[in-house]
Order: C-alpha cells, then structure tokens, then sequence
C-alpha cells in the first residue's frame, strides 16, 4: 500500500521555491534597506529643480531670487563641490561694492566661506583661489587677500610675484612699512631686477612729499619723514646699480635729494647745498637718459654689417 504522505509531503515539488515578481522584491528592498538612497534620489530631483530654477534668475540679474534657490539646493547636496560653487559666484554677483550695510558685507563673509570649502578639499584649485581673491579686492579686504597670498607662500616662500602682490596689497591697506618690508623681500630674492627697489624709492617720495597743492600725509613727523627719504635714497641707489640706465630711478633720486634738503637737512646749510647738489646731478642724468632713449627709438632697431 503507497505511503500517501510520504509521497506527498515529502516531494520535492512541495518544498520548491515559488516564483515572486522583481518588482516585489526591489519594493521590499527599498522598504527594508533602501530609505537612505531612496531618499537622496528624491532630494537630487528637487536640487535639480532648484538649480535650474536659480540659473533662470541668475540669467535675468534677479540674486535676490537666484542665491535662496541655490541655498536650498545646497541644504539637498551638501557636499556638491560644484554647487558650492555657483553660489559663492551668486553671492559675489548680488554683492555691491560701495554698499557698506552689514546685509550687503555678509554676502562676502558667506561667498568666502564657500571658497574655503572647496579650497580645504583642493588646495591646489588655482581657479578658486583667484576667485577669493577677486572677492576680497572687490570688497576692499586687504588684510583676508594678504592673509590668503601668506599661505600660498608656505610652499612657494620664494615666489616673487607672490612677493611683489603682498607688498602691493600692503600699500592698498596704506601700511607703508609692511610694504617696503615685502619688496625688499621680492629684491632679495630676484636680484637681477631693479624694479622693487625703483618702487620702494617712488613710494617712498610719494609718502614724504608735501607741498600746499599736494600732501599725501600732512600728519607724518619729521623723523618719520627723514626715516622714509633714507630708505628710499638707499633703495633707488640699488636699482641703479642693477640698471645703471634706469632713468627713473634717477629722476627719484633727484626728487628725494630735495625732500631730504627740506625736512632733514633743514638745519644744516652745508648739508643742504650738498643735498641740492646730487639733486641736480640725478637729474641731469635722468635727462640724458631720456634723450638717450628717445633717440634710440627714433632710430629704429640698428642692422648688423653683415646684413
């Protein structure tokens, strides 16, 4: 006699699998494990949404409507470098430059902020790190843009336009001394040019000259000024042994000679027709450099014999 329930429960057939639709098991899946990506999707969509949306208003001028959009976008992708991105660009388009109300300034403390952000995760983005830049000089923060170009320094100490861009941001911030200090640094590393002591000379000029039409610091004390004319004379004596053809730098010799015969040689008679006397020799020199030159360039480019 057959074994009913043996032959029955005991078929394989019984305990065979059942075929379930993928689709049940991908929506069981998300359901179970799957909230995390389902989620990101949704909030990639509506960044998307809001992106394009921003772009739209970006296009047309409208900051005041672009930048919340991309804000909210950014709340969606966090991490989104190039997001990031676009509304540090946003907040540097709605920033106004004469505009000193705090709602106004926040708009660079929120575009810099970005900047950094991305430039913690590529500190070699050169693109991003002129745009910090470009915003900080729009908005006049000398001290942020010298800060920035310092630690660019700390792999390139040597680099002498990183040197020559400090000592001109100094003098924006009108920290003469700081300034002179930089250039200094920039002749003593590249030391086939005269030109950052020629500069140090004229500013140095620029900053004790003082006439009743033209006084740049009429506060500035007499030995501060003698202070000034000294480093300036020492420097453009250092251009010209450089460039002994360099005509400017004897011009400003011949102009600082004079400012030393007014403020500091005041005293001192003997001194003081001294001071005028290399005053005078600088800037004959001067001028027949001038003419040197301008009748080299009326001349034109001279032909070998060969040719």
């Amino acid at each position: 006699m057959p074994d009913v329930g043996r032959s029955v429960l005991g078929s394989p057939r019984f305990f065979r699998t059942p075929k379930v639709p993928i689709l049940l098991v991908l929506v069981a899946a998300v359901g179970l494990g799957g909230n995390v990506g389902c989620r990101r999707f949704w909030n990639e969509l509506k960044a998307r949404q809001l992106i394009r949306e921003a772009k739209e208003f970006y296009q047309k001028e409208d900051y005041a409507d672009a930048c919340p959009r991309y804000e909210q976008a950014l709340q969606l992708m966090p991490d989104n470098l190039n997001l990031k991105r676009s509304l540090a660009y946003c907040y540097m388009a709605w920033y106004k430059p004469l505009d000193p109300s705090p709602e106004n300034q926040v708009l660079v403390d929120k575009a810099a902020q970005l900047f950094k952000e991305i430039l913690a995760l590529q500190p070699d983005n050169r693109r991003i790190q002129e745009d910090l830049m470009t915003l900080y000089l729009n908005a006049n923060r000398y001290t942020d843009a010298i800060d920035l170009l310092q630690q660019q320094l700390q792999s390139t100490p040597d680099d002498p336009n990183l040197l020559k861009n400090v000592a001109s941001l100094y003098i924006k911030a009108n920290q003469y001394d700081m300034a002179f200090d930089w250039y200094e640094r920039w002749g003593n590393v590249q030391r086939d040019t005269a030109e950052p002591w020629y500069i140090i000379g004229s500013l140095a000029w620029q900053k004790v000259y003082c006439a009743p039409t033209r006084c740049l610091d009429p506060t500035l004390s007499n030995e501060a000024r003698g202070e000034y004319i000294r480093r300036g004379i020492e420097a453009l004596q250092k251009a010209i042994q450089i460039d002994p053809n360099h005509a400017e730098a004897y011009a400003y010799l011949n102009l600082l000679y004079r400012e030393k015969a007014k403020w500091v040689d005041a005293s001192d008679p003997a001194k003081q027709e001294e001071d005028l006397r290399l005053a005078d020799q600088y800037r004959d020199k001067a001028q027949q450099l001038i003419e040197a030159r301008k009748k080299q360039k009326a001349e034109g480019p001279t032909t070998s014999s060969s040719e």
